[in-house]
């Protein structure tokens, strides 16, 4: 493990509880065979009508569910009744300018058929050709906020 951040005296004083814990903001879990399984990163949690919302698995039952999806990213965006609305960003198989009409309310259905009312979609789906992402291909989902923040996406579509 490492013993800190280089030169980064404060992010290493987080990094490490008093017990010597090392804080990775990894989100963890053990399976039914007793292995550890990640399942995201903390500071991407979502926080809707006060309970915590985890992307990774609502982007998971989405992939699953609906074979004309290529990628997605769950992201909160802000709202004054939900806190953080969860909303999908999601890159279809195929040109994105052909998307079916209905795909939208498919995908919806899909979220909230299998879950708790805090994780369904208020804050909309957006249909996008590409995620941004890093060098190292992860998702910015801070990016798909900000940009939806702009009015680039419209307006987000509620129920």
């Amino acid at each position: 493990a490492s013993r800190g951040y280089y030169k980064h005296p404060l992010e290493t004083a987080q990094f490490r509880d008093g017990d010597g814990w090392c804080r990775s903001g990894d989100l963890a879990h053990y399976d039914t065979d007793g292995r550890v399984q990640l399942g995201g990163r903390i500071k991407e949690m979502i926080k809707c009508l006060d309970i915590q919302v985890v992307p990774a698995e609502l982007e998971e039952l989405l992939l699953a569910y609906h074979d004309g999806i290529a990628e997605v990213s769950v992201v909160g965006l802000p709202d004054p009744v939900y806190g953080e609305a969860p909303a999908a960003f999601v890159v279809p198989k195929g040109d994105v300018r052909k998307v079916r009409p209905a795909m939208e309310k498919e995908i919806k259905d899909i979220i909230a058929e299998t879950c708790a009312e805090n994780k369904h979609l208020y804050g909309g789906v957006f249909f996008v050709e590409a995620l941004p992402k890093t060098d190292t291909g992860k998702v910015q989902k801070k990016a798909l906020v900000d940009t939806w923040a702009t009015g680039a996406f419209g307006s987000p579509r509620n129920g």
